[in-house]
């Protein structure tokens, strides 16, 4: 059981029973970071447990020749989501992520690497997926797996509950994928490491849902199923989303395609000049030089033979539309939670944006015994999923105490208030080393994140430019 001290000054917690929801990159750190604090004690801390619902460890970087989706057209908020997941895919067994056949990171490998361990030196200074995985496995096998702990794949968590009473803990309900079977395991504290990109967003724009209702000689698609420019090959292509991944997909097609339009998400040139040159993509770099791009502003409404833009241009509905509009923080496996105390009950609420009540942007300010990691979005993961850990790993220890739930709650409502609530962007740096610094003289391995690294990431876009071209 846990061990819960709540007082005026703040929350202490003690939870030996650790469960961490999957084996990506985030579960990934948070199992190396834990099991450090088991090396380095004795007795050890903590029993850790990790849940992959694949067959695999390695998360959204595990490509799959196929992507057998599902989700609704449109997908804005977390109840669009439909009860049934993901198929697996038939060559690999595994289901389907956002991975392309010919995708590079968007980050230069010094900048995205996890501290200390860096990257091959013949990887590219933009790796593919394919490097990002075996890099990915060369993390565990050299950091994770010599440690001690339970890792139980094919294991999809189905619902997880708080019980405060008689002694504090967590049931997750899991399901076993490929026997179909059932059961409930029981934990202390819950680290939920499923990412970001697992359920396509597609947003609700005047016309779409009628489009998709009706038959029609025109594909709708999320960009989680695009997995190579060839499908298209001589079609008229309209994707929706001019960010990282819509540039790149609108850059390949520009090959194949007989005409490539492309959408940004601003609804006029003067927004879309503000943008902050350092993450926002070229739109229409080493493109087929004689296919260019069209460029257009935000879709504003589907017609049944015709699509329209916000500065009232309009376009014939195309062949394939692929929206490469982004994704939703989702986690249907969490409903409502159980105060840490037991006496009241509050929704879980996640939403296109992220998660909301999260004290620091990771632990669940009306429960601590419950945390999310990966939650702020333009971010560089690998670090930042190491450095949560080790803010976690000192929290379930009780060598942190917790601010009052009120007073979490009132600094998590202040973290998000605004536009753009979740975005992280350069602040990272800062992020990163005021959680190390709470962990104070019982973290010796992650130390201040050197200025020189965030520096280097907002060269990103020029140094993109100079090794692939785009």
């Amino acid at each position: 059981m846990a061990a819960v001290d709540i007082t005026d000054e703040g929350v202490r917690l003690a939870a030996r029973r650790i469960c961490i929801v999957g084996a990506g990159a985030a579960g990934l750190a948070a199992t190396r970071v834990f099991a450090e604090q088991n090396a380095s004690s004795d007795p050890p801390p903590f029993d850790i447990t990790v849940l992959e619902r694949n067959r695999v460890i390695g998360g959204l970087w595990n490509y799959t020749d196929t992507a057998p989706c599902r989700y609704n057209v449109p997908q804005s908020t977390p109840s669009d989501i439909p009860a049934a997941t993901d198929r697996r895919c038939p060559q690999t067994n595994s289901f389907p992520t956002p991975m392309y056949e010919h995708l590079h990171t968007n980050l230069p490998k010094d900048v995205m690497q996890f501290p200390g361990t860096p990257f091959p030196s013949d990887a590219d200074e933009f790796p593919t997926h394919t490097q990002v995985r075996d890099y990915l496995d060369a993390y565990a096998r050299a950091h994770v797996f010599p440690h001690k702990f339970n890792l139980q794949l094919d294991t999809e968590v189905t619902r997880i509950e708080y019980h405060p009473r008689p002694q504090a803990h967590w049931t997750c309900a899991v399901r076993n994928v490929a026997t179909n079977t059932t059961s409930v395991l029981e934990f202390d504290a819950v680290l939920v490491c499923t990412g970001r990109v697992n359920y396509p967003l597609i947003p609700e724009i005047p016309g779409l849902r009628a489009l998709a209702q009706t038959p029609r000689d025109c594909t709708l698609m999320h960009a989680k199923e695009y997995r190579r420019a060839q499908t298209f090959a001589g079609q008229t292509v309209l994707v929706v989303g001019a960010a990282s991944s819509g540039t790149d997909i609108a850059r390949q097609l520009s090959f194949v395609a007989k005409r490539v339009h492309i959408a940004s998400a601003d609804a006029s040139p003067e927004a879309a000049a503000a943008r902050d040159p350092r993450m926002t993509p070229v739109v229409g770099a080493a493109c087929n030089p004689q296919n260019p791009l069209v460029t257009h502003l935000r879709v504003t409404r589907f017609a049944p033979d015709r699509v329209w833009f916000a500065d009232g241009s309009h376009i014939p509905l195309p062949d394939a539309i692929v929206f490469a509009t982004g994704y939703m923080c989702a986690f249907p496996f969490i409903d409502e939670v159980a105060s840490l105390d037991g006496t009241h009950s509050v929704r879980f609420t996640a939403d296109s944006q992220g998660v909301y009540d999260l004290f620091e942007l990771l632990v669940y300010a009306f429960n601590p015994l419950l945390a999310v990691l990966g939650v702020p979005d333009k971010v560089v993961p690998f670090p930042l999923y190491e450095y949560q850990a080790a803010y976690l790993a000192h929290v379930y220890q009780g060598h942190i105490t917790l601010p009052p739930v009120a007073e979490m709650a009132e600094q998590a409502r202040a973290a998000v208030a605004g536009p753009d609530a979740f975005t992280m962007k350069y602040q990272q740096a800062a992020y990163m080393d005021r959680l190390i610094d709470r962990v104070g003289a019982h973290q010796s391995r992650l130390g201040h994140v050197p200025d020189h690294w965030t520096e280097r990431w907002k060269q990103t876009v020029q140094l993109r430019k100079q090794h692939l071209g785009y």
